[in-house]
């Protein structure tokens, strides 16, 4: 029988050789303290946070599909975690209600919504990912029909806030406009309209544009004339734009001019995440695939052919900024260089790029590597030395460590 003085001393010796690296250090998983939790649930926007404890066996079989679904989501739908172990945190994880390991719940609207707890039997990426993309609470006006898009532009006018409508080549909307919604709700009124084909955007007016970038249109209060966003369709970008429309201090074709002006220069760090980002992003939107015969038979039948079409790059709407040009001296025009893309890498580099049987062979063998370090099944609850084991749950029941 086991010694409950040496389950004692283990238990007491796991969280401070655990906790640091239960999610490892270049995850885009956050942990939180109190302050870090207000703060964290302050702005009006969907976030996702796990309440764990380093010595859960459930919680450490959960942090690889938890860290995988936090990269397909990032930065749209922040994701936390918060180590109920750690006795600052014990009153925090009291007060919401966590009575078991892992607990992961989802803020739709920051405060101004009650949580929402996950209750799905299986704990994977895909899980995670779809449960809170699903969740963002829904403020924007789809329009069907090119018809009815001035009557929608009339109706709104006597509103005493802007509007914005989105012409998307996507199918759905944008996961980030569901997101800036969310964020603008009661500030900004917005709509969204399918233009697959730039037929939408020649009813308005505009050119038809190329096949990933949409349209961002905004209608100052009481006008019926759009102004064209001309800046980057990313996250950070939308959001200083409409805080600046919302601001009402500067003319809106000045906001747009210095829109326009910003360069897409990602960082070192970002540029990883992106690398990461892209391949979880497409397994996951294709439901992931854990045998490589499938994973190559969906990529020979056109699986995430589109994925940038349909769900954009990390935190952006359509495809990557391209790069400004720049007049030098001579009149002669160049592609500024402070943004990369992989077209420039390609040139830069004389190497051949892979053919596609190599990356095919590629991803087998992390697909093989990852596999051998998949987590496994759940496993029985993980019991304190002050508690004794828990029975073992029927098949449809969703494990759970006690407190």
């Amino acid at each position: 029988m086991f010694d409950v003085q040496l389950l004692t001393l283990i238990l007491a010796l796991t969280p401070s050789l655990v906790s640091a690296g239960l999610f490892p250090k270049d995850s885009v998983v956050k942990m939180l303290d109190p302050k870090g939790f207000r703060q964290a649930i302050k702005p009006n926007q969907t976030t996702m946070i796990a309440f764990v404890a380093p010595w859960c066996g459930h919680c450490q079989r959960m942090v690889p599909e938890y860290s995988k679904a936090a990269l397909g989501l990032y930065p749209l739908v922040p994701t936390y975690a918060v180590n109920c172990d750690d006795e600052m945190n014990k009153r925090l994880c009291a007060e919401q209600g966590v009575q078991g390991f892992p607990t992961v719940k989802l803020f739709p609207r920051g405060k101004t919504l009650p949580p929402m707890t996950y209750d799905q039997p299986e704990r994977s990426a895909s899980a995670f990912f779809y449960w809170a993309s699903r969740r963002i609470p829904d403020a924007v006006k789809k329009i069907y029909n090119d018809k009815d898009i001035h009557p929608w532009v009339e109706e709104t006018s006597s509103l005493d806030r802007p509007r914005t409508l989105l012409l998307t080549k996507d199918k759905k909307v944008p996961l980030l406009w569901k997101v800036l919604a969310n964020k603008y709700k009661g500030q900004l009124e917005f709509a969204s309209r399918r233009d697959r084909k730039g037929r939408s955007s020649e009813f308005m007016g505009y050119e038809a544009g190329e096949k990933k970038v949409p349209k961002v249109l905004v209608y100052p209060i009481g006008s019926t004339k759009p102004v064209m966003y001309e800046g980057i369709n990313k996250l950070d970008s939308l959001s200083k734009f409409f805080d600046s429309v919302l601001d009402g201090t500067a003319d809106l074709s000045m906001v747009n001019q210095k829109a326009s002006e910003e360069e897409f220069v990602p960082s070192d760090d970002e540029l990883e995440i992106e690398r990461k980002q892209e391949a979880q992003r497409i397994a996951l939107a294709h439901g992931g695939f854990s045998d490589l015969i499938d994973f190559e038979e969906a990529l020979k039948n056109g699986a995430g052919a589109d994925f940038h079409d349909t769900h954009g790059y990390g935190g952006m709407m359509g495809d990557l900024p391209k790069k400004k040009k720049v007049v030098d001296k001579d009149g002669k025009t160049a592609d500024a260089a402070a943004t990369p893309s992989p077209d420039a890498a390609a040139e830069e580099d004389p190497e051949p790029a892979p053919s596609p049987s190599v990356k095919v062979e590629e991803k087998a063998e992390t697909d093989k590597k990852e596999d051998a370090s998949a987590p496994e099944p759940p496993a029985e609850p993980v019991a304190s030395a002050e508690q004794p084991a828990q029975a073992s749950e029927s098949a449809t029941e969703r494990p759970v460590d006690e407190l």
